[in-house]
């Protein structure tokens, strides 16, 4: 189930490996025992059109946010969040060095009542 949407600045000079990226990411969903590999999902989406703080071109962002059904504890999630936040700063020390930057990390709660999916295998 996890779904996970990166969002990052068009500034942040050169783009880390996606796949070796979303790899080590989904490593940690599996780790926790909650979700097997095939339920996992990652996208990336470079922005060129934005904002950051008063707009100057040495600004720079990364996000993830992670979407899982409701249900899990605080302490999960804040794991969760920590273990991906160090994974992140490694795959892109460049932006870190040169900009004003930040990353952040979030998991949201899907409200499950409202989800609705059909899977295709077998998990």
């Amino acid at each position: 189930m996890p779904q996970c949407h990166f969002e990052y600045t068009d500034n942040i000079g050169d783009a880390p490996n996606w796949q070796d990226l979303y790899r080590e990411i989904h490593a940690v969903l599996i780790a926790t025992g909650e979700w097997h590999s095939a339920e996992i999902k990652s996208k990336a989406v470079k922005l060129t059109n934005y904002c950051v703080g008063n707009g100057s071109p040495d600004q720079a962002f990364v996000l993830l946010t992670i979407q899982i059904l409701a249900g899990r504890s605080d302490s999960l999630k804040k794991s969760i969040s920590e273990s991906c936040l160090k994974i992140l700063v490694s795959h892109f020390p460049r932006m870190l060095d040169e900009l004003q930057a930040t990353i952040t990390v979030q998991i949201v709660d899907i409200n499950g009542p409202s989800f609705s999916r059909r899977i295709n295998y077998e998990i």
